[in-house]
C-alpha cells in the first residue's frame, strides 16, 4: 500500500498563473501555464488540455501529449499555455490528470496581481505565482518557470 500512496503523492504538474497585458488590445489578461514536471530530451511536447472557464472556476483536463508543430528538437517539459482576458476576483483552478486524479488551488486575480488563496488540495502540484507586475504578452518576455 505504501507504493500506492507514493504514486498518489508524486508531483506530475507545475502551474504558473501570472498577470499580463495583451499587447494588441492593451487589456489586462492572465497567463495560465501548465507544465509536466518531467522534462523530455527529444522534443518539447505540447500538453493537450481541454480548458473550460465557468463562473469562479477554470477547469484544465489533461488529454495527453502532442508533438510540437516545429520539427526542431528541443528539450524541456510538455506545456499548455493560454491567455485569459477579463479574469478577476476569486478563481478556483482544477487540474485533472489523465488518470482522473485532481489538484485544486484557489487564487484571487486583479489586473496587476495574482495571489494564492488556498493551498493545493488533491494530488500534489507545484504552484508558481510570481510577484512581478504584469508583462506585455506577445513580446519576448517569457514568464514561464524554469
Amino acid at each position: 500500500m505504501a507504493g500506492r500512496k507514493d504514486k498518489q503523492e508524486s508531483t506530475e504538474f507545475r502551474i504558473l498563473v501570472a498577470p499580463a497585458v495583451n499587447e494588441r488590445t492593451g487589456r489586462p489578461a492572465t497567463i495560465v501555464t501548465l507544465q509536466t514536471t518531467k522534462s523530455f530530451s527529444t522534443f518539447r511536447y505540447v500538453l493537450a488540455v481541454e480548458d473550460r472557464l465557468e463562473p469562479g472556476v477554470l477547469r484544465l483536463k489533461v488529454l495527453g501529449l502532442r508533438t510540437p508543430s516545429l520539427d526542431l528538437p528541443a528539450t524541456g517539459p510538455a506545456e499548455f499555455r493560454k491567455e485569459y482576458e477579463g479574469l478577476s476576483g476569486d478563481l478556483r483552478i482544477v487540474i485533472e490528470g489523465l488518470d482522473g486524479a485532481r489538484s485544486t488551488i484557489g487564487t484571487h486575480i486583479t489586473t496587476d496581481r495574482v495571489t494564492l488563496t488556498s493551498a493545493v488540495s488533491g494530488r500534489a502540484l507545484q504552484v508558481d505565482i510570481p510577484s512581478a507586475t504584469p508583462t506585455q504578452t506577445g513580446t519576448s518576455h517569457d514568464p514561464r518557470p524554469l
